[in-house]
């Protein structure tokens, strides 16, 4: 027998997933693929990462109170609804894990951010697309995605969506989540780049988590605290699901540091998440009014501090945009592998003031090279 006729057939059919932030070998240039917060990290970061080196002799607590605590008292919450892993994305997978069978039926809106039905799929999960209307922007339609939640394990919906940067308000979310309810299905909630918005107190289903047993809520330190290199995420839920989710997971899954790093983070440094947000806000309406006199047609606005842009009147794909932008010193994200229709668009985010002047005049030259 060969070795890859042990190995699981759903192993052998995947891909791995591509995502933005692809800097590496490429010199010097301005990443605004990734959506992470414009300042940086905070300045005290690298203090908190020297002082949470001590003591790195024993083995991380398991339970990771210590910043459970934190995160609970953030968001008001009980420590018992918080579960923490190395990044949004092993919370991510740990889901399908806990909840996914093989065979079973998983929905979600599409395009959508691509790890959610990787773990599906390697758990031999059904992915069901739910597409959404190019011609509506991109828009959820929450009625649509009720109506196809028959024999459904598991809905994800990202909020705001990446990588088209709509946002559903409170009400429409929560509807979907008790609509799933009755039908017995798990909904999975992103709202990973909802911290960097001005309505994330408005938007934020995190206070319902102990009304539903089936809503699943993941958050992370990678957007707001722009630090992808440490990895923390958490996750809200009620306390069975909680208690479900910390029995698959993975033992000593987050390390002393991050654990130390991301209680002092929570506890002492929102205000540079709040500096973040008003600076995106105002740099996200200069940007799009000096986009809309570069570009030759109209820009879809966003939601979130990022862009979702149309190539189709500049007549180039995805893969040929990032191209000529990189060739300025300029990375975009190429959006192809979110799959059709996405060849057609280019995903950019809100920075500094001037890095968005940066960016604009690399978005001008490339506008008019494609034009010639």
């Amino acid at each position: 027998m060969k070795l890859e006729d042990r190995v699981r057939p759903q192993i052998k059919a995947m891909m791995r997933p591509q995502h933005g932030g692809d800097v590496w070998g490429k010199g010097e240039i301005l990443d605004y693929s990734s959506n992470v917060n414009p300042l940086g990290h905070p300045e005290k970061l690298n203090e908190y990462i020297v002082q949470a080196s001590e003591g790195l002799v024993n083995y991380p607590d398991d339970s990771s109170l210590t910043i459970r605590e934190a995160i609970a008292e953030r968001y008001a919450v009980a420590v018992d609804n918080v579960l923490v892993g190395a990044g949004s994305a092993e919370i991510i997978r740990l889901f399908p894990e806990v909840f996914v069978s093989p065979g079973d039926k998983v929905l979600m809106p599409h395009p959508i951010f691509s790890e959610y039905g990787f773990g599906c799929r390697l758990m031999g999960a059904q992915i069901i697309d739910a597409p959404l209307s190019e011609e509506n922007d991109f828009r959820p339609d929450m009625s649509e995605l009720i109506a196809l939640l028959n024999d459904v394990k598991a809905v994800y919906f990202c909020n705001p969506n990446n990588p088209t940067g709509k946002m559903a308000a409170k009400k429409e979310v929560l509807e979907l989540v008790a609509a799933a309810a009755k039908k017995e299905t798990m909904v999975f909630l992103d709202e990973t780049l909802l911290e960097l918005s001005a309505k994330d107190a408005q938007v934020s289903c995190v206070d319902s988590i102990e009304s539903y047993d089936n809503l699943f809520i993941i958050r992370s330190f990678t957007k707001s605290f722009a630090m992808p290199g440490l990895r923390i995420g958490y996750s809200f839920g009620n306390k069975e699901l909680i208690n479900y989710m910390n029995a698959g997971r993975l033992t000593w899954n987050l390390g002393t540091v991050e654990q130390r790093v991301g209680a002092q983070l929570m506890r002492n440094e929102q205000n540079h998440v709040k500096k973040a947000v008003e600076l995106l806000e105002s740099e996200k309406v200069r940007m799009y009014r000096e986009m809309s006199k570069i570009l030759p047609y109209p820009l879809p606005n966003t939601d979130s501090y990022f862009f979702f842009c149309p190539l189709y009147q500049l007549k180039v794909k995805s893969p040929e945009f990032r191209r000529a932008m990189l060739e300025r010193g300029v990375l975009v994200r190429d959006c192809s592998s979110f799959g059709s229709p996405c060849e057609n668009y280019s995903r950019f985010c809100v920075k500094t003031p001037e890095m968005n002047s940066r960016f604009l005049e690399a978005l001008q030259e490339t506008v008019e090279s494609l034009s010639r």
